[in-house]
């Protein structure tokens, strides 16, 4: 098996320079780091072996890269990490980066990290020098909730999810649907409102339904949002029926507003979330579940098992179930509503 000394000798490097290179050092030049990587590939050189060795000692640090959250998704996700390497001994190191200047300046820095044994990037999208970087960093790095081609990831179909919410409430008779999700456009990259988006308009396409500019709505990962962007469809003379909305979160703030106004969830208005987080089932939520706890666990078991190998871990993108979950939010459309 090939050692970091064989990498420096058949590259013509000095055992430091290949370090650099391996470790993601902007010290090296460039056609020195392509001579050593070429190098790295056709030997198999894994900096990963160190790594396995601790890792079947059991005990060390795995660290969890997460932009700033609200949302108990996260939570969830987070639950799901720690369940699994607890019993393992490792211990959760928590990176929480509050501005993209700032996800940008830890994703530089954590290649070179020599406390960590391994790496899970949450939610977090990453540019492909920034993942082909972790991808020869000297420990493995999973993500969970985002992909990467160099690197392994768990996600979960987002515009299939977009679909399954808007054939539900076709199904129901609604052709009034509007769609409540994030700005397309927003400072971290975050696409997974914007691809929910998508599978709403294609199954609204699909049947021929109208989408006007008023029933789609934009605004920012909170329950406020939710509850102002829905009382300016409400205030329309042709209101939506029913709603499709990216998260749970912007839903809850979309019944709040429909209460206000006098409307009643399931009858009055037919509304469906996504993520299926506690509340959701508390408030009578229909909604898509996406297996949050299980997609950390499921982050923290492949980052785990990269740890044992003497190889970095081959990239692939691991997709998890989603589930249709029907509650009161959700009704047939009714002779009232037709009328209007």
């Amino acid at each position: 098996m090939a050692t970091i000394t064989d990498v420096a000798r058949r590259a013509g490097v000095g055992i430091g320079t290949v370090s650099r290179v391996m470790n993601g050092s902007d010290q090296v030049r460039p056609a020195t780091r392509a001579k050593v990587m070429a190098v790295v590939d056709e030997l198999g050189y894994s900096p990963h072996r160190n790594v396995a060795k601790r890792a079947r000692q059991q005990g060390g640090y795995i660290g969890v890269l997460v932009h700033f959250f609200e949302g108990q998704s996260a939570y969830e996700r987070l639950r799901g990490i720690v369940s699994r390497l607890q019993p393992h001994g490792f211990e959760v190191v928590l990176d929480i980066v509050d501005s993209p200047e700032r996800a940008r300046d830890r994703l530089m820095e954590l290649p070179r990290n020599r406390q960590l044994d391994g790496l899970i990037i949450m939610s977090l999208p990453l540019r492909l020098d920034e993942g082909e970087r972790l991808s020869h960093a000297r420990f493995p790095t999973i993500l969970v909730d985002t992909a990467h081609s160099a690197l392994p990831s768990v996600t979960i179909d987002d515009r299939e999810g977009g679909r399954m919410s808007t054939r539900h409430l076709i199904d129901l008779g609604h052709d009034r649907i509007a769609f409540v999700g994030e700005p397309p456009r927003n400072p971290f990259g975050f696409i997974a409102s914007r691809y929910r988006e998508e599978g709403y308009r294609e199954v609204m396409e699909a049947h021929g339904l109208p989408v006007p500019d008023a029933y789609i709505k934009h605004g920012p990962h909170l329950r406020s949002a939710g509850r102002q962007l829905a009382m300016e469809m409400f205030a329309r003379a042709d209101p939506p029926t029913a709603i499709v909305a990216a998260s749970d979160l912007h839903a809850i703030g979309i019944l709040e507003a429909a209460r206000e106004s006098g409307r009643v969830p399931g009858r009055d208005l037919s509304l469906i979330g996504f993520d299926d987080i506690d509340m959701a089932s508390f408030v009578g939520l229909s909604t898509v579940r996406q297996p949050l706890e299980l997609s950390g666990q499921r982050g923290a078991e492949l980052v785990l098992a990269a740890m044992q190998s003497d190889t970095r871990p081959r990239p692939f993108n691991e997709r998890l179930a989603l589930e249709l979950i029907v509650r009161q939010t959700t009704g047939p459309v009714t002779a009232r509503q037709r009328k209007q």
